[in-house]
């Protein structure tokens, strides 16, 4: 049994408001699943803590050897968490893969691993769907998923991944609730611009990071809580992107996926009802 999921980058962190965006980035973790009597994790040949695995294959009734080979870099904001959920349930779902089960079930162990304080359906949907994703992560509902061709780019950079500080994040959700109207017209550049404002203000991530870059009108900004920062548009804007960001840390250049990263059956029930 055998499944793949792929990266995400942020355009609206779901964590003030519930309410998120993000997208597919073709950097991928493939999960292969064989039953066994005890089970365990092996991920790129080092073995891991299984437990969370395990509360997935607790849900299927089996115990198994999980083998995960994965080119997401893991602790930095680019969904290895949900990409590798998605992998593993899709692996032991079946040959038929209804993608609002994937994606609930993912949302749901991810709260219960405690990996993720929103249930992560904006990072997961984008990891399994490809695309762009605008969803209500409490709700575990898309408003809308939008396939478009895009090249990425990722810096990995030298400084370290900070402390969350849910509390004041909450505290100060309101800040971001404006951007709402602004994702429903498709203006991301505006939403990475203050969704990264906000998030490196509270999280403490320096934004000379990306504030040159957005004088070029380039799409970028802070993906989840960091340390990465991701850029997306044409091929010459995300060379820019490259160029400015080299003497930050590791530069990747990758596409957004235009095709779910397995063929799912995709049904109106993972879609909010239109007024």
């Amino acid at each position: 049994m055998r499944a793949r999921a792929y990266a995400k980058g942020t355009i609206l962190n779901a964590l003030a408001t519930g309410i998120g965006s993000a997208f597919a980035v073709d950097l991928v973790v493939s999960v292969s699943v064989k039953e066994d009597s005890e089970n365990s994790l092996i991920v790129n040949g080092e073995e891991r803590d299984p437990r969370v695995a395990e509360k997935v294959l607790e849900n299927f009734g089996i115990k198994a050897r999980v083998r995960v080979k994965s080119e997401i870099p893991e602790r930095c904001g680019l969904g290895s968490s949900s990409a590798f959920l998605n992998a593993l349930i899709c692996a032991l779902t079946g040959k038929e893969i209804f993608a609002s089960r994937v994606l609930r079930l993912n949302s749901e162990l991810s709260l219960k691993a405690g990996i993720s304080y929103t249930g992560a359906f904006d990072d997961a949907s984008a990891s399994l769907l490809g695309g762009f994703v605008i969803s209500d992560n409490y709700r575990c509902l898309l408003w809308e998923w939008i396939v478009k061709k895009a090249f990425v780019a990722i810096l990995l950079p030298e400084f370290g991944r900070r402390t969350v500080d849910l509390e004041r994040i909450k505290r100060e959700s309101h800040k971001l609730e404006e951007l709402h109207s602004k994702l429903k017209r498709h203006e991301f550049f505006e939403v990475m611009r203050e969704n990264t404002k906000f998030y490196a203000s509270i999280l403490d991530y320096p934004i000379e990071v990306v504030e040159e870059l957005w004088k070029e009108g380039i799409c970028c900004g802070l993906s989840g809580n960091g340390p990465a920062f991701v850029a997306f548009g044409s091929k010459s804007e995300v060379a820019i992107a490259r160029e400015f960001w080299s003497s930050y840390g590791k530069v990747l250049i990758r596409k957004v996926p235009e095709k779910p990263s397995e063929s799912v059956v995709i049904t109106s029930e993972l879609f909010m009802k239109k007024e």
